[in-house]
């Protein structure tokens, strides 16, 4: 449809246009206008993919706009973190920050081309999930102590699966490091693998999230004897944790965030922050979480989201010196 423009609406229109371009950017008005990436550092069917989906779900319902959740997966996260460290910083690419990628890089990968701290826009850590420790059904053991004395029977006999730098490899090391035994890690992509060669007896024992074998060890292909976390799980209330079932304290609880590359402007973080608060309070999400085995970290903001990332940094330097863990491509 075509319109009649008279002289007067052509001045109109010449003085709109040069307000606009006098007036301050504000790019952050608008957002989000178009659809926004939300990048994995994993295969699908993994803890860090099923988690994505869930923020993903949530972000789209707070605001208002499509979130494509794409796998990246590759060397622990850091191929993902990588590419979205370089992306435009415009709110439109967004990473599921995990701690493999975001505070051990470093120490493990000497391919890292990032900062772990410079590179990202830390917005919010939204969520941690519970670690089980699992083991295959014919392994004769049925309680941790149990475990302990029969790693000590068999040093370096026993296998446990897992993704390097993810917390079914970390859980493992923490394992023998607290308690004094000795595994021997078999490294695998990601995905689910490493759970289906635990139930065949490929590798004897895993560190995996409740959310990644809760069915398998209802259906008995798994036997779980502790839970990795501080604190016991309502989905296995009758479940101890490590330390209550005869070991040393174990806390392997990976948390999930979101990010973005460096220079995300504060009125964009802002608009994300505050749709993962509200997750805090959305039954949906929470009863997603819960299905999970996992929990919201509330309070988080972009503030104590940045300083754990330093804080953590340093911790897991020191844990890849004490283990002597090898620097991988």
């Amino acid at each position: 449809m075509f319109q009649h423009f008279t002289k007067s609406t052509a001045l109109a229109a010449a003085a709109l246009c040069i307000g606009l371009l006098s007036a301050p950017a504000k790019a952050a008005d608008g957002y989000p206008s178009k659809t926004i990436k939300l990048i994995v550092g994993f295969p699908p069917g993994g803890p860090t993919d099923i988690m994505g989906r869930v923020i993903g779900r949530l972000l789209a319902k707070e605001l208002g706009q499509t979130v494509v959740v794409e796998n990246n997966g590759g060397a622990g996260g850091t191929i993902a973190a990588n590419n979205v460290s370089r992306s435009n910083p415009d709110g439109y690419t967004l990473l599921v920050a995990v701690e493999s990628s975001n505070t051990r890089a470093r120490a493990l990968y000497q391919s890292v081309r990032y900062d772990q701290q410079k590179s990202f826009t830390y917005i919010r850590k939204v969520a941690k999930q519970r670690n089980l420790v699992v083991v295959n059904p014919k392994l004769p053991v049925s309680t941790v102590n149990e475990l302990i004395s029969y790693l000590n029977a068999h040093p370096g006999e026993v296998n446990f699966g897992g993704t390097f730098g993810a917390t079914s490899h970390i859980g493992g090391t923490l394992f023998d490091m607290v308690n004094g035994t000795k595994m021997t890690f078999i490294n695998y992509s990601g995905g689910n693998q490493p759970i289906t060669d635990t139930m065949s007896g490929v590798v004897q024992v895993g560190f995996f999230t409740e959310a990644t074998v809760g069915q398998q060890v209802q259906a008995g292909t798994l036997k779980a004897i502790a839970v990795a976390s501080s604190e016991r799980s309502p989905a296995f209330p009758d479940l101890p944790t490590v330390e209550q079932g005869g070991g040393k304290a174990l806390d392997v609880s990976p948390w999930f965030g979101v990010a973005g590359p460096a220079n995300l402007t504060p009125e964009v973080v802002a608009k994300i922050g505050a749709a993962l608060d509200k997750g805090a309070d959305d039954p949906e999400f929470l009863k997603h979480l819960d299905t999970l085995g996992a929990v919201p970290i509330r309070g988080s903001t972009a503030e104590s989201f940045t300083a754990d990332i330093g804080k953590e940094q340093v911790y897991w330097d020191k844990w890849a010196k004490d283990i002597g863990a090898p620097l991988q491509k």
